[in-house]
């Protein structure tokens, strides 16, 4: 067991070209990941008990999240463009259905919530608002209504999933008049 500290650490898997974001399995027994193999972004679930990972699904797939009753695993697929699909795993690999659900760059985390719902940000590349997407049925709702300055590049949803913290960009510039001494010639 690793502390805080970064005491007793240990290394779970060598040689892994990490990309994007991990996820825990509901059962803590493994972490999954997306790791490069050749030159492909691809998932593996990495074991706690110091076995080799095993490979989960061996396409183009980044971010993945765990549904919270562990039936499946959601994960962000290819850019074509400047959009994505959404796409989805059983805990085996095999693929788990999902409504189609496409979102543009800078969107690529996902929120798994309990019901089968879904969190994302979903609009314009620029510009976007939180989502709530069943799926089930495939129905979005709106959630946030965001003006147009207000850019979100992330989000994270509480443990208890009864609260959403936003983060904002915000770009600001200063530009300042410095006044060099004169040069002697």
């Amino acid at each position: 067991m690793a502390y805080a500290d970064g005491t007793e650490d240990r290394v779970l898997a060598y040689s892994l070209e990490l990309q994007g974001s991990p996820a825990w399995a509901p059962d803590s027994r493994v972490v999954t990941i997306a790791a490069t193999v050749n030159g492909t972004p691809q998932l593996f679930n990495v074991p706690l008990d110091g076995s080799a990972p095993v490979p989960l699904v061996r396409e183009y797939s980044l971010d993945p999240v765990w549904a919270p009753d562990g039936a499946f695993v959601a994960y962000s697929g290819r850019d074509i463009g400047t959009t994505f699909t959404v796409k989805a795993v059983k805990p085996d690999g095999s693929p788990q259905e999902l409504p189609p659900l496409t979102l543009t760059r800078g969107a690529r985390h996902l929120a798994l919530m309990p019901g089968r719902k879904l969190l994302v940000l979903k609009g314009e590349v620029q510009h976007k608002n939180l989502w709530l997407v069943d799926l089930e049925t495939g129905a979005e709702r709106q959630l946030t209504d965001l003006p147009s300055d207000f850019v979100v590049r992330d989000f994270d949803v509480t443990p208890r999933g009864d609260g959403v913290v936003l983060e904002q960009v915000q770009e600001h510039s200063d530009i300042v008049l410095l006044e060099l001494p004169q040069r002697r010639e």
